[in-house]
């Protein structure tokens, strides 16, 4: 099996084009049908004859070619000197205007060749760039849902992270009530321990109070007393 493209006058585009269509081998070339190549993007009616006659021509096939049109005996002349004489002119010109359309045949073919080989290598770079913008939209899309899966778990982070903070101030303002419902127990005790002392201090003022006029009284009639032994 040979490659498509060690075929003659098949680039690296045609050649992808006709891999891409099944046509891998210089052989599936000669076994293809010239309406089976016609069907393949790129390739027209000159240029699958031009593929099939150089695929059979490179593997030693015999190559069809054109049959030309009978040619019409041309009436004898009466003359057979003036006979010969015209005969040489009219098949120079024949064979002059053979030569000149199968030149102008090849020009033509290769130029329909020239421009299916331009046309078949501007498909395979649009569907190069075609694919190649598939590829980057493909990519840029996963990134995107990347990014929203993302920025979605950060957001759910923060929403986790609020509660949280929300629950801890709670709980510190109500463990703050009630240090402050503490301490202001305990000053009150206090205060109230130092009303009572307050208290208990002033009855024992008022009692020293009312015992001092009574020891002064004995004290004064013992003087007295004194006094009245002396005279």
């Amino acid at each position: 099996m040979t490659d498509i493209i060690e075929l003659s006058g098949v680039g690296p585009a045609l050649a992808k084009t006709l891999k891409d269509h099944g046509v891998r081998t210089v052989e599936a070339v000669v076994a293809a049908s010239l309406e089976d190549l016609k069907t393949i993007p790129g390739i027209g009616a000159a240029r699958a004859m031009r593929l099939k006659q150089v695929a059979e021509i490179s593997k030693g096939g015999a190559v069809a070619t054109p049959v030309a049109a009978p040619v019409k005996p041309a009436a004898k002349p009466t003359d057979a000197g003036a006979g010969k004489k015209n005969l040489a002119p009219k098949s120079k010109a024949k064979s002059a205007v053979r030569t000149q359309t199968s030149k102008v045949k090849e020009a033509a073919m290769s130029q329909v060749s020239e421009a299916e080989e331009a046309l078949s290598t501007a498909l395979a770079a649009a569907e190069a760039a075609r694919e190649a913008a598939e590829q980057k939209a493909a990519k840029a899309k996963a990134k995107a849902k990347k990014s929203v899966r993302k920025a979605e778990a950060l957001m759910e982070e923060v929403a986790k992270a609020k509660e949280k903070a929300r629950t801890k101030a709670k709980k510190m303002k109500a463990d703050a009530r009630r240090a402050i419902e503490r301490e202001k127990a305990k000053a009150q005790t206090i205060l109230d321990d130092l009303a009572q002392k307050s208290k208990d201090m002033d009855k024992e003022k008022t009692k020293e109070k009312d015992k001092k006029p009574k020891a002064n009284s004995k004290s004064s009639d013992k003087k007295k007393a004194k006094k009245a032994d002396k005279s």
